[in-house]
Formats: structure tokens, sequence, C-alpha cells
């Protein structure tokens, strides 16, 4: 069975989509930003440090921007490769292009970048198309399903569901058909399916089109 996604499901995924992929989008964007609008500046190297050794040890700088490019004062820290480590302890001076205004988006030569933020949000984009997948293809089983016999030919009903108990077992039901053939018709009720037996009974309702009938319910 074909279901055309609700609106609000729709709403929600684009919703979540959009706040799992801005900060991956927004970093990207002032990366570009720099690339292009960057200020090129040489700052004093304030401190260094080498954590672990081998070819498991990781080399960081840390520095301060001249009074011109940031009105405030402060230490930024950078990973950097071995060469651009040895090449900063010996010159005492880094050269460092930042984005004016905003001092946390910068780069330097033999700078260490870590993708982790990419991969947190294909992770997370993974997982929600395959959420979106699991619930398009489990539903409409998951759904509790009803079954009742007709009492009277369906009529087309205007939109909406409806489940109204009559009296005893006699109910009138309200919901799209989302399948049929000539002995019974598969009614979507939203939170729940109603297969009504016609019983010899007529429907002249087309399929997706809203359906209402009289029907004893036997489960």
């Amino acid at each position: 069975m074909s279901r055309r996604p609700r609106p609000k499901a729709v709403v929600l995924v684009a919703l979540l989509l959009v706040l799992i992929n801005l900060p991956w989008a927004h970093s990207t964007y002032l990366h570009q930003k720099l690339d292009r609008q960057g200020v090129d500046v040489t700052v004093p190297l304030i401190g260094s440090s080498q954590v672990g050794s081998g070819d498991d040890a990781r080399y960081y700088v840390s520095f301060s921007y001249p009074r011109r490019i940031v009105a405030s004062s402060g230490t930024w820290i950078a990973e950097v490769d071995q060469q651009a480590y040895a090449a900063a302890r010996a010159d005492h001076r880094l050269g460092v292009r930042v984005l004016r205004g905003q001092p946390g988006i910068f780069s330097l030569p033999g700078q260490v970048r870590h993708h982790g933020g990419l991969v947190i949000t294909l992770v997370l984009d993974a997982l929600l198309v395959l959420l979106v997948w699991l619930s398009s293809r489990f539903r409409s089983r998951l759904r509790p399903r009803l079954r009742a016999v007709a009492v009277e030919d369906l009529t087309p009903g205007e939109p909406g569901s409806v489940l109204d108990r009559l009296e005893g077992q006699l109910y009138r039901i309200r919901g799209r058909v989302a399948e049929s053939d000539d002995d019974e018709v598969l009614l979507d009720l939203g939170d729940r399916l109603v297969t009504v037996e016609l019983d010899g009974h007529a429907n002249p309702v087309g399929h997706r089109e809203a359906a209402e009938v009289r029907a004893r319910m036997i489960g």
C-alpha cells in the first residue's frame, strides 16, 4: 500500500535535516568566506606543546592577534603538523589568515583539520533517512487493523476520519480508500486501518478518495 506522506511528517523531517546540517553548512560557509575575505597577519608564537610521541604525536601552537584585528585580548590554539610546528618554534611567529571580526575563523600553514563534524553530520543524515524508510515501510503493519462487515453500500464521504459506535457492534466508518477489490475495501483512518467486507454491497468510491459506510465490527 502506497501512502502519501502527511504534511506534518514532511515538515518534521525537513526541520530535522536543517537542524542536523546547519552547523556543518555554517562552518563550511565561514571557511569559504575566510578564503575570499580573510586578512593575512603575522602573529607572535605564545606557546607550543607536543602531545604523545612518535607517529602518534600531536603538535599545538598558541597565538594572539594584534589589536587592529581583534579589539579584545585572547589566546587561540591550533593543531599543526610537525614541520609547521618546528618552523613556528624556530621563527617564534606564525602566519595566520583570519576573518576580520571573527577571530575563531582562521587558518595557518600546516594546520591539521579533523572532520569529526562532517562524519557526525553524515551519520545523523543516514540515520534519519533510515528512520524515514523504516517508518514508510512498516508503518502500515504497526498500525492497528480492524475488520468489519458492511451493512450498506459505501458512499463518498467528507475529508477526515471517523470511527463512531452507533449501537452494539455497528459503527459509522469513514476514511480514505487505500485498497479495494470485489470483496473488500481497506479504509485508512490515519491512526488505524479498517478492512470492510462488502458482503454483496457496492463500492463506488475510487482509490484514495474518502468513503463512508455503516458496518458491523468483527475484529
